[in-house]
């Protein structure tokens, strides 16, 4: 996915630890690479030495990039990020101040970008998106004021991409657009995003159930009528949340079909009473190339967010990467 991006000239990536990053560079991509999440101490000799550009998120990282960059006596590119209400990393606004006569006074310290994060980027017109937006735009205005002038000023994310042409500034952060799914109701999206991720699986057996039998642990499940079950050696040990028992589907032979009894640590069982299936037929768990299984939808059943189903399913797992 990251030689795919680059060939599109995207300007660099954004991550959120180091061992990804490593990843990258060790696969030869030489793009500029932002740690996002801050960074612990032990990491500054293998931030240099990757030329990864790290994101300070308070005064104490500050201070601690500022003396390492003193005794290495290298110049050190760096993002700095401003909590505008999201409660999370970054500097309080109130401490942009100090931060910049820090930077001031330590030449050796580069400000190449200065980044937020919206808490509600799906809702422009929300109260606390408004007063970010206003906040980040002054934050904006005291930096110019210095003689440190940074390169890019950084607020959308996905949503925000779609729907805020205020917050796009000169660099964006689109996340979980990259995997084609929206970050809120897809009906009300004014860009149409094509599915790139697709999780796959081969049924392992197929059975029959009678009527009043239970199907797996509990059972949380006792078929009301004769059925016919597949099983797929997929479980929670693969990221498929047990929160979707009884709840999840999946998309066999052009047909929904549904998830039948708990989510167990490697199989889940899916009824395909009235279809002809055999052991190693194909079905689609998440995605599809006609959106056959919506990631919101299935997110919405397991009562969590589709970025949980994409960092969790298929962990582990052999990947197709098709260009």
């Amino acid at each position: 996915m990251a030689r795919t991006l680059a060939s599109e000239g995207i300007y660099g990536f954004g991550l959120s630890d180091l061992e990804e990053a490593l990843r990258l560079r060790e696969a030869g991509l030489a793009l500029p690479i932002i740690l996002l999440s801050g960074f612990e101490t032990p990491w500054l000799q293998e931030i240099a030495r990757l030329k990864i550009i790290p994101t300070v998120v308070d005064l104490y990282q500050l201070g601690l990039l500022a003396a390492f960059s003193r005794k290495t006596s290298k110049v050190f590119p760096f993002h700095l990020k401003i909590d505008t209400g999201m409660g999370r990393f970054g500097l309080l606004p109130e401490e942009l101040e100090k931060a910049l006569y820090i930077i001031q006074e330590n030449p050796q310290l580069r400000l190449e970008g200065v980044m937020s994060h919206l808490a509600c980027g799906e809702k422009p017109y929300k109260e606390i998106t408004i007063e970010q937006k206003k906040t980040f735009a002054e934050c904006i205005e005291k930096i110019k004021k210095i003689r440190v002038k940074p390169r890019f000023f950084h607020l959308a994310n996905s949503a925000a991409l779609m729907l805020d042409k205020a917050t796009h500034y000169n660099l964006v952060r689109p996340g979980i657009a990259l995997y084609g799914a929206y970050p809120f109701e897809p009906q009300t999206s004014p860009v149409k995003l094509e599915p790139v991720m697709t999780a796959k699986a081969r049924i392992l057996s197929v059975k029959k159930v009678k009527a009043g039998q239970g199907i797996g642990y509990g059972p949380i499940f006792k078929a009301s009528k004769d059925m016919k079950v597949a099983l797929v050696p997929v479980g929670y040990a693969d990221g498929y949340l047990r929160s979707l028992s009884n709840q999840g589907f999946a998309w066999v032979k052009g047909k929904r079909v549904p998830l039948v009894g708990a989510v167990s640590m490697r199989v889940i069982m899916f009824d395909v009473t009235g279809l002809d299936i055999s052991p190693g037929d194909e079905l689609i768990l998440l995605g599809g190339a006609k959106r056959e299984v919506p990631p919101e939808e299935l997110a919405s059943r397991a009562g969590t967010i589709p970025y949980e189903l994409f960092c969790l399913l298929g962990k582990g797992s052999f990947r197709i990467y098709l260009d």
